[in-house]
């Protein structure tokens, strides 16, 4: 909790400082973490005989702060280090103040004192003690009921986040350290969008990154290298309503003892599987929220699919031998699925992906959105951009006979394509043997072929504009 009073310094020279640094490379994780690798000037130490380095992030942690002289030859022996920001939070503030004289000032009204103990402000009243020479303890009920509270000149106070050196006896400062050291608060994801051409044979592609800075500083004018973790190729637990997974199931691995499957995320590590380099240099301010372009390609080549899956099954448990309602229900989407294989000289990141319609000069048409995942230059990536505007399909089953009881079936099926769209399409028919192991087409009004799986067989259908197409097949099954 902020308090809502005016807080006014007496002001005196402050302490020595070192400069704003003279370059900054920043290595950010998807997770919000990153590494900070940045050349500070060093000056004098102070009259306290203290180094001080800032502005600094808020959320700089202490521990990972490594400090290398830039010129060879010298060296740099910190006896001792710290980071003090005072003004981070209410009890941050009293806290360096505990002991110091507060002029405390309400209307007409003024209390002068040294401060007692400190403030609790997880309460929603706070209440204030003051203690002055021959006087009483006064104590202020409610602190926030103030106008305002001076408080004394203090050079040493950390006004900014500041990293504090004790240097050796009779060591001076380097004039210039490499400062290392790590933070959160900063992240980035990814999104690519990409506009189809009027043949469906090639897209433009456009792959910019968010970054967000909550670390409480601004980087001016600095290289940024995008790291990926090994959780980071994976979709979260719980996706946000508007991301492209959040309709999937999670899909399972071994944990790390191998007894268990665990959603692939919570069995990955933190680790590093590829890293991205922003092309050029950019200022990330305090509080930013920005997009800065990774890569661009004005045409790569793509094979766009329309596919029919009609299958569906209800919720019930059904004998796949005998029970003739297994598999009657179907869907009426044929989805857009659209492959390629990426032909830039560099990575892409995992992020979502928006595929358009159109010229450049006239409107764009959305046609659908998937999840690209990490994609290596010459690796390819299939995605699944939901239904196609125009197509719809229909599976009926037409006939089902046990020819010998809980050996030997057959069953039989008519699927319907109908094209709205306004162009000659042509549809891949998917269907799935899933009664048995032992299938056979024994009739089918279309040429077919073997599908990705064992157990499912492919039709290319072309179907004109306007019209419905139909054909029908039928399946042996023996056990």
């Amino acid at each position: 909790m902020k308090i809502s009073i005016g807080l006014f310094f007496l002001l005196l020279p402050l302490a020595a400082f070192a400069g704003p640094p003279r370059s900054i490379v920043l290595s950010i994780q998807e997770n919000g973490h990153a590494q900070v690798s940045e050349t500070h000037d060093i000056g004098p130490a102070g009259a306290d005989g203290l180094v001080r380095i800032s502005p600094l992030p808020a959320t700089l942690l202490p521990a990972s702060v490594n400090a290398i002289p830039v010129e060879r030859g010298e060296s740099i022996d910190i006896i001792a280090q710290r980071f003090a920001y005072d003004l981070s939070s209410d009890d941050a503030l009293f806290r360096a103040y505990r002991g110091n004289a507060l002029v405390c000032r309400k209307g007409e009204s003024t209390l002068a004192g040294r401060l007692a103990s400190l403030p609790d402000f997880s309460r929603p009243a706070p209440s204030l003690t003051l203690e002055a020479e021959g006087q009483p303890v006064r104590v202020i009920p409610d602190i926030l009921s103030l106008d305002s509270i001076e408080f004394p000149a203090r050079p040493d106070l950390a006004r900014q986040p500041t990293l504090v050196w004790q240097l050796a006896a009779g060591q001076a400062a380097p004039p210039a350290v490499q400062l290392n050291y790590a933070i959160s608060g900063l992240s980035w994801s990814a999104s690519h969008e990409a506009v189809l051409a009027d043949d469906a044979r090639s897209i433009a592609l456009s792959t910019r990154i968010r970054l967000q800075n909550q670390a409480g500083r601004d980087f001016a004018n600095a290289r940024i290298r995008l790291a990926l973790s090994d959780k980071g190729q994976f979709a979260p637990l719980v996706p946000a309503p508007g991301d492209p997974r959040a309709a999937k199931s999670p899909v399972l691995r071994y944990s790390a003892d191998g007894k268990t499957w665990v959603p692939e995320r919570t069995a990955a590590s933190a680790a590093i599987v590829a890293t991205y380099d922003l092309p050029k240099a950019l200022s990330l301010p305090a509080g930013a929220d920005l997009f800065a372009s990774l890569s661009s390609s004005p045409s790569i080549p793509v094979e766009t699919r329309y596919v029919y899956d009609g299958v569906r099954f209800d919720r019930y448990q059904r004998n796949r031998r005998s029970d003739w309602n297994l598999g009657t229900e179907a869907s009426s989407i044929v989805a857009t699925r659209l492959t390629f294989k990426n032909d830039l000289p560099t990575p892409l990141p995992p992020g979502e992906f928006r595929l358009l319609r159109g010229q450049a000069d006239r409107a764009l048409d959305w046609i659908g959105t998937d999840w690209l995942p990490a994609l290596k230059p010459g690796e390819s990536a299939t995605l699944d951009l939901g239904p196609a505007t125009g197509l719809s399909g229909r599976r009926i089953r037409t006939a089902y006979s046990d020819v010998i009881p809980f050996k030997v079936s057959e069953e039989s099926f008519e699927i319907s394509l109908e094209n709205q769209t306004g162009a000659d399409q042509t549809v891949t028919v998917v269907e799935h043997l899933y009664r048995g192991e032992n299938h056979e087409i024994i009739a089918a009004s279309a040429e077919h072929v073997a599908g990705a799986d064992p157990h499912a067989i492919q039709f290319s259908i072309p179907v004109k504009a306007g019209t419905t197409q139909s054909f029908t097949y039928t399946v042996r099954y023996t056990w």
